[in-house]
């Protein structure tokens, strides 16, 4: 153990990039196969769709929660947890009898994933000043996108070949296979713990969150664009439906989007130390909008095509390659270092929740029959975001090395 205010030593970042794909592995897998597994229980779209928006809303409440406790107790033996907690409800959806089983175990599943999802952050900014970390962070996030363009289409050929119950198979090893090196190769990096963890001591840190202007608007910032990315997970199955693709089919177009993702992410880690993690945000925003304007467009004007549509969400994704790194960590650097496991959480939690109500919310809609509806959905949520990183101040701290 460090010194308190020093910072730890760096942990192996394959095994970060590992754990975190870990909770998007359990995102992506799934999404070519709503529509089908909505038909395999004779549920109509906005019940099936629980499939994914439970899993994400898990990861929202569980991320309240891991992070708190990352304060005090450091950031491995809650990861262990949540480790542990992706297992249990890995083994349950495989072992689901009905679709209520089913969405009660990806809850269950997404409350472990929030452990995952949260406390590499963490990990990375003990290890990094914060723009070393936004880059870092980049390099983290590049990598694990690799995880979505392989699960989107192997997850639809799995459900053409074995059903919905291989991919929760799948997901159990994947489970596994995270678990057993977290355990042998995690070191401990949080040096600056909390001596005592009360529940006055987190309402007191999650009231001064919630009074810190540049720490909502970042976070903010991060929930809406990453609304988008769940949006779309939502709605462009079924679009694909009815424009005649199958599950398969549409896993190799949607892979398009963390294609981009990866793209944006090399460019946030070249340019981030260059131009500032604010600019970064902001910019990615504008890239955003344009984005989801062109897509509109395309849509509105009545062209009917599965490129048509995943072509501009491929810039989107670019784009949230350069907004999410930066604004991430500006978020837990906008707080003192002893509580950023709770910021940490808080904007996971953030970013968590207001992806899956604005993604639940397009099929509710009826994004599901009309993707113009969708569409417009998130081009609202993009001018938002843009509206937060304009509003974003400069701050010093965000400019250390």
């Amino acid at each position: 153990m460090t010194e308190e205010g020093k910072r730890s030593d760096p942990q192996a970042t394959w095994l970060l990039v590992l754990i975190t794909s870990t909770g998007i592995f359990g995102t992506a897998i799934v999404t070519p196969s709503l529509p089908g597994i909505g038909e395999a229980f004779a549920a109509e779209p906005d019940r099936a769709q629980w499939v994914l928006t439970g899993y994400l809303a898990m990861i929202a409440v569980g991320q309240l929660f891991f992070g708190p406790l990352s304060d005090k107790f450091g950031r491995r033996f809650p990861l262990l947890a949540g480790l542990a907690c992706f297992l249990l409800g890995s083994v349950m959806a495989f072992l689901a009898v009905d679709l209520n089983m089913l969405i009660a175990a990806r809850c269950i599943q997404g409350i472990g994933a929030s452990a995952a999802m949260v406390l590499p952050r963490l990990i990375i900014n003990d290890t990094h000043a914060p723009r070393a970390a936004a880059g870092s962070l980049a390099a983290v996030t590049a990598a694990m996108a690799l995880t979505p363009l392989v699960s989107f289409p192997f997850g639809g050929i799995l459900f053409e070949t074995v059903g919905w119950r291989g991919i929760m198979a799948a997901i159990v090893c994947v489970g596994l296979i995270t678990t057993i090196p977290t355990v042998l190769l995690l070191q401990e990096t949080n040096s600056a713990r909390q001596r005592s963890l009360s529940v006055s001591t987190v309402i007191e840190n999650y009231y001064l969150l919630f009074s810190n202007r540049q720490f909502l608007l970042f976070a903010g910032n991060l929930g809406l664009h990453v609304s988008i990315f769940f949006s779309f997970l939502n709605f462009l199955p079924f679009a694909f439906r009815e424009l005649g693709y199958t599950p398969a089919e549409f896993g190799m177009h949607i892979s398009l989007l963390p294609a981009g993702f990866v793209i944006g992410n090399l460019i946030s880690r070249k340019w981030t130390a260059t131009l500032g993690i604010i600019k970064m945000v902001r910019w990615g925003s504008i890239l955003t909008v344009f984005a989801i304007s062109v897509m509109a467009i395309v849509a509105f004007s009545g062209v009917q095509s599965g490129l048509a549509l995943v072509l501009p969400a491929m810039i989107y994704s670019l784009s949230n390659g350069l907004t999410m790194p930066n604004a991430s960590i500006g978020a837990i650097n906008s707080v003192k270092r002893s509580a950023q496991g709770v910021g940490s959480g808080l904007a996971g939690s953030l970013q968590m929740l207001l992806g899956s109500l604005i993604a639940s919310s397009t099929i509710l809609l009826g994004a599901a029959n009309d993707v113009r509806i969708g569409i417009g959905v998130v081009l609202g949520a993009a001018l938002v975001a843009l509206v937060a990183a304009l509003l974003l101040r400069d701050d010093a701290r965000l400019a250390v090395n």
